[in-house]
C-alpha cells in the first residue's frame, strides 16, 4: 500500500524545511498567519501535515519568512530522496 502524498517522505521533507525556517526566523505560527492574512490554524495544520502547500503559498510563506523562495527550494530539495535526482 503506497502512502498518501500528505504523508510521503517528500511531503514531511518540505513540512520539515518550512517548521526549520520559521523557527529559525523566529517567528511564531500565529505571526506567519498573520503576515499571511490566514489564521494559525492554516500555518499549523500545514506542518502537521494534514494540509499540502501549493506552489503560489509556498512562494508566499517564502516571502513572508524574508527568504528568497527559490533559497527555500534548494533547502527542500537538499532534503529530498535521491530518486529525485535527474
Amino acid at each position: 500500500m503506497s502512502k498518501s502524498s500528505l504523508h510521503s517522505d517528500e511531503n514531511k521533507a518540505l513540512v520539515a524545511v518550512l517548521v526549520k525556517a520559521r523557527k529559525a526566523a523566529d517567528v511564531s505560527q500565529t505571526e506567519l498567519a498573520e503576515r499571511l492574512n490566514k489564521s494559525q490554524q492554516f500555518v499549523s495544520r500545514i506542518e502537521s501535515g494534514e494540509r499540502r502547500v501549493d506552489v503560489l503559498e509556498f512562494v508566499m510563506i517564502a516571502r513572508a519568512l524574508k527568504i528568497e523562495p527559490r533559497d527555500l527550494l534548494g533547502r527542500v530539495l537538499r532534503q529530498l530522496p535521491k530518486q529525485f535526482e535527474v
